[in-house]
């Protein structure tokens, strides 16, 4: 079997992208998260996720709505963006049931399915699950934890 030559699509949670933006007290997952993304090359993912990294800045680190702008933009212009369709909310109900996911989570699954990922980087979900033997869920900073 040959390997492909298009890199992996991979989705990446919200706790990653946060690790990466802000210089927080645990300076090894800041750096891990920012290798893991400038590393990848072909990125997705939500509205959810964007949604709570913004929420996550406004009200922990006190971000500027300039600074919120910015970083909308720069999502939607650098990376796959995936919005919640009938479909993908009924596909996170399947999910929810077969794998015991959380709403939440549920929700980023289906999203990083329907983006056609086969890597899902997330801190807080089950490390090294396979969803419908697509998507792998692993956890970059395990070792850190």
């Amino acid at each position: 079997m040959t390997e492909s030559n298009n890199p992996p699509n991979v989705f990446i949670d919200t706790n990653i992208w946060i690790y990466a933006f802000v210089d927080a007290q645990e300076k090894t997952k800041t750096q891990r998260a920012r290798a893991l993304i400038r590393r990848e090359r072909m990125i997705s993912l939500s509205t959810q996720v964007i949604n709570e990294i913004t929420n996550n800045l406004l009200r922990k680190y006190d971000a500027t709505e300039d600074v919120i702008q910015r970083l909308v933009r720069t999502m939607y212009r650098k990376y796959q963006v995936y919005t919640f369709t009938e479909d993908l909310l009924l596909n996170a109900s399947r999910l929810r049931t077969t794998y015991s996911l959380s709403f939440w989570d549920s929700t980023i699954v289906a999203s990083a399915l329907e983006s056609g990922a086969t890597i899902l980087y997330s801190e807080d979900m089950h490390d090294s699950l396979i969803v419908n033997n697509q998507l792998h869920i692993k956890n970059p900073l395990k070792e850190l934890s």
